[in-house]
C-alpha cells in the first residue's frame, strides 16, 4: 500500500503495508487544529462511554458498503456485541460517523480504537478492498497480540490465490493469516462457529 500525504491510500489493488510503513504512516499524519478537535468530537459521546464501561471490547474490521462481505462482517459484529459472559461491546469504525471526505482522520481514529479494544477482529475475504489499510495496523507490535483474523477459505486453490494475491512479503501474509489467532471459514455457518472461538 502506498503512503500518500502521510496516510495509506484506500482503494482496490492496494498492498498491506509492512510494520515500518505502518508506523511511519501514522507518525507522518499531521492534523490541523480543527482536525484534532474533530477527532476528539468523534471519540467522545455515548458510544465511547459504552466502550469504556465494558471489560470486553471488540473492534471489528473488514469490508464495508452494500456487499455480501459487509453483511458477513455485520454478522460477526452482532455476535460479538451480543455476548453476555462477560458483558461485551463491539464497535466498527463507521459507527463513529466518519464520512469518506474525512479520510485523513480514519487512520488516526482507527489507531485510537485499536488501542482501546481488548480484541481486534478482522473479517478477511480478500486483499482487494478499501479496508485493507486497516489490516496493516494488525502487524504493529502493540496490536498483534490482540488481533484475531477470520479468513475466508475458497473451495479451490486458484480462487484462493486470486483473492489473496498481494505484493507484500510472504512472511507478513503468513503471520496475518495462519497464526494461532487466525481461523478459516468457508460459509456463513462456519463463520458463526469461528466467531465462537474468539474469547
Amino acid at each position: 500500500m502506498r503512503s500518500g500525504d502521510g496516510l495509506f491510500e484506500r482503494g482496490g489493488g492496494d498492498e498491506i503495508p509492512d510494520e515500518d510503513e505502518i508506523l511511519e504512516g501514522l507518525t507522518e499524519i499531521q492534523l490541523t487544529p480543527s482536525e484534532h478537535q474533530r477527532v476528539k468530537d468523534i471519540l467522545n459521546g455515548d458510544l465511547l462511554d459504552d466502550l469504556k464501561s465494558h471489560e470486553r471490547r471488540y473492534l471489528v474490521a473488514g469490508a464495508g458498503g452494500d456487499t455480501g462481505a459487509a453483511s458477513r462482517r455485520q454478522l460477526v459484529y452482532e455476535r460479538l456485541d451480543g455476548r453476555t459472559g462477560p458483558p461485551a461491546v463491539a464497535a466498527q469504525l463507521e459507527d463513529f460517523g466518519l464520512p469518506p471526505e474525512e479520510i485523513r482522520l480514519w487512520t488516526r481514529v482507527f489507531d485510537i480504537l485499536c488501542g482501546m479494544a481488548t480484541h481486534i477482529v478482522a473479517v478477511v475475504e480478500d486483499f482487494d478492498g478499501g479496508y485493507v489499510w486497516e489490516l496493516g495496523l494488525l502487524f504493529a507490535p502493540l496490536y498483534r497480540e490482540k488481533a484475531w483474523v477470520l479468513k475466508r477459505r475458497y473451495p479451490d486453490d486458484d480462487t484462493e490465490r486470486e483473492k489473496y494475491d498481494n505484493g507484500m512479503g510472504a512472511s507478513h501474509v503468513e503471520l496475518l493469516l495462519t497464526g494461532s489467532q487466525a481461523y478459516e471459514w468457508v460459509d456463513t455457518d462456519d463463520l458463526r462457529d469461528v466467531v465462537d472461538e474468539i474469547p
